[in-house]
């Protein structure tokens, strides 16, 4: 995962304590906020060590205080510290325009570096000496021949012996130009203040970022399984309170005219609640197969019919499709509607009918059919009930399920539900999240 450049990377991956000097690591490695405040900082570090090891030289300076020298130094210093950082910006910034991988941008980037290093290097072999004559020559310190006087500027460690004096260097025994271990002693200075030490960050960075945003997706999806779960409990505690009354009004009602209806609706009703209820107490996972929810079904379709003597219904759930999983309440919410909305508007008899089967990918198709007076019949919906199963699927099972309304051609409406069949071990591990 690429990191945006504009923007800090998040604190779990950047980290929260950071001061003046290391504030520019909130920032992605070698991005403009990045390059800016890493030129400050380390910047500052590095002209106070120079002007700390130089500063001896300068004040106890002597006609012959090398001035080139110095802007050697200076150049070699200043040039890898802003103009390193600055060319890998630029080869980050074109890599994450093309969107290349992380090996290819490591590789932009490191060449970005390299070509500064080698700048300097040649800078130090080819360039050095004459830059030092010229400044010789302006500032007058060359002899009649026009030659400037060998100076060596060395830091290091000297070890003699008790009372031996050291040996004075003689004119024949001084260096007159870099040995290839200076040369590589420079080298490596320079691509230390390039930004050689932070080119293994650019992978840590895209791991850390794909890492936080599988963090992220997982905390997103537990979430809304939550509120999934939260909804279903909801509908669970309302328990239709309508549909409940209406069948109590009714068994009031056929007490004195149908004793016998009245008992049939009394049994309905226990039938359904000892169905529902403890499906509805669970967390929404228990019991939550095609079976169970059939069974759900069929006591509402029994109760209806007592109700309704009208309405007649099949169901037809072959056993090898009983064990699948099913979500709760949504198998229920669509005969609900299909009894309300196309079994109650329609004069007559009327049939409702339920029945699952497996289609070409092999996941499990469910669908409850009315032959009842169809769309637009009735006027109390508001489609609040499908847009809820239809949300609840998209968070169970994203684009692998859906809900499909159509008009039957002999009237009435068909809702068919499909949803994937996942292995045993992943529909396992999902019931155990």
């Amino acid at each position: 995962m690429q990191p945006r450049l504009d923007e800090p990377l998040p604190s779990a991956l950047a980290g929260r304590a950071h001061g003046w000097f290391t504030d520019y690591r909130r920032w992605p490695v070698f991005s403009p906020a990045w390059v800016r405040g890493r030129a400050r900082s380390v910047g500052a570090l590095v002209t106070l060590t120079t002007l700390l090891l130089l500063g001896g030289a300068w004040v106890g300076s002597t006609p012959n205080t090398p001035l080139g020298g110095f802007v050697q130094m200076l150049v070699t210093v200043t040039v890898p510290l802003f103009l390193g950082p600055w060319a890998a910006s630029l080869a980050r910034r074109h890599a994450a325009r093309r969107g290349l991988d992380a090996r290819a941008e490591l590789a932009a980037v490191g060449a970005a570096i390299t070509v500064v290093v080698l700048a300097v290097s040649a800078f130090n072999q080819w360039g050095a000496e004459p830059l030092k004559q010229g400044i010789a020559e302006w500032s007058g310190m060359v002899d009649e021949t026009g030659q400037r006087p060998r100076i060596t500027m060395a830091i290091g460690i000297f070890i003699r012996s008790e009372g031996e004096e050291p040996e004075p260097m003689h004119k024949d025994k001084r260096p007159t130009a870099p040995n290839l271990s200076t040369h590589l002693s420079l080298a490596l200075f320079a691509a230390l203040l390039a930004g050689l030490l932070a080119l293994p960050r650019l992978r840590r960075e895209r791991d850390g970022l794909r890492a936080l945003a599988a963090e992220e997706a997982l905390a997103r999806a537990q979430q809304q399984r939550r509120e999934a779960e939260l909804q279903l409990s909801v509908l669970a505690a309302q328990v239709q309170p309508h549909f409940l009354f209406n069948t109590l009004a009714g068994v009031r009602s056929a007490i004195h005219t149908d004793p016998t209806r009245a008992a049939a609706l009394i049994d309905g009703l226990a039938d359904y609640l000892r169905a529902a209820i403890p499906r509805l107490r669970s967390d929404g996972g228990a019991d939550a197969t095609l079976a169970g929810q059939v069974e759900i079904v069929r006591a509402y379709l029994a109760l209806m019919a007592a109700r309704m003597p009208r309405l007649s219904y099949a169901i037809d759930v072959p056993d090898e499709l009983a064990p699948l999983d099913c979500p709760p309440l949504m198998l229920v919410s669509l005969v609900e509607n299909a009894v309300k909305h196309g079994a109650e508007p329609k004069v007559g008899p009327v049939h409702v009918a339920l029945r699952a089967r497996r289609d070409a990918l092999g996941r499990l198709q469910v669908t409850v059919e009315d032959d009842g007076a169809g769309f637009g019949a009735s006027t109390g919906g508001t489609g609040i009930g499908l847009a809820n199963i239809r949300e609840r699927l998209r968070q169970m099972h994203g684009e692998r399920a859906a809900l499909e309304l159509r008009a039957r051609p002999e009237g009435g409406v068909a809702a068919t539900l499909t949803l994937p069949v996942d292995p045993p071990a992943a529909a396992a591990a999902r019931s155990t999240r």
